[in-house]
């Protein structure tokens, strides 16, 4: 089985409080829009490659992923479940290994889901260490398998500051 990329996506800044009162309806912020545009335009500037774009369906996820799907159209998007709030990562792996077991994929999702995943796929336990994974940053992974029959490779971590500064 050839290698694929996984990045692991935060949603960008978001309202602290929806119209609806509803956590899952918050929506970006104008400066988080910005940012989480300029940290697309900053993968794309170094040679990132998605086939899949897949968000967690609450509002803020959904719509961060609009933003990267200007600057990667030809990816598929997509809307999962196993992405949103409380994600369950073995769940989330089989998912993954399904549909898309030797595609470049982006995930766009939440914290603390994101550190547990990412835990998960490079220790093989979702307590296997602990990190902090800042509002519009990317995770880059290699993987030919994930757990439970292989562990991922971190290769970079960006914050979205970093990644607006490659697109200027």
């Amino acid at each position: 089985m050839s290698s694929r990329r996984i990045y692991l996506v935060r949603h960008g800044l978001a309202e602290e409080l929806s119209a609806t009162g509803r956590d899952r309806d918050r929506a970006l912020t104008a400066v988080g829009r910005e940012k989480v545009r300029h940290a697309a335009r900053g993968l794309a500037r170094v040679g990132v490659e998605v086939d899949r774009l897949v968000s967690s369906p609450l509002v803020r996820a959904v719509q961060t992923a609009d933003e990267m799907a200007d600057e990667f159209p030809a990816a598929r998007r997509e809307v999962w479940e196993e992405l949103a709030c409380g994600v369950d990562e073995i769940g989330l792996t089989a998912r993954l290994d399904d549909a898309a077991p030797s595609q470049n994929v982006m995930l766009v999702g939440h914290e603390p889901d994101l550190g547990e995943i990412l835990a998960y796929w490079l220790t093989g336990r979702a307590m296997g260490f602990s990190t902090r994974v800042r509002k519009g940053s990317v995770i880059c992974l290699l993987a030919a398998a994930l757990p439970p029959g292989g562990r991922a490779t971190l290769e970079w971590m960006m914050t979205a500051r970093q990644l607006g500064l490659i697109a200027d």
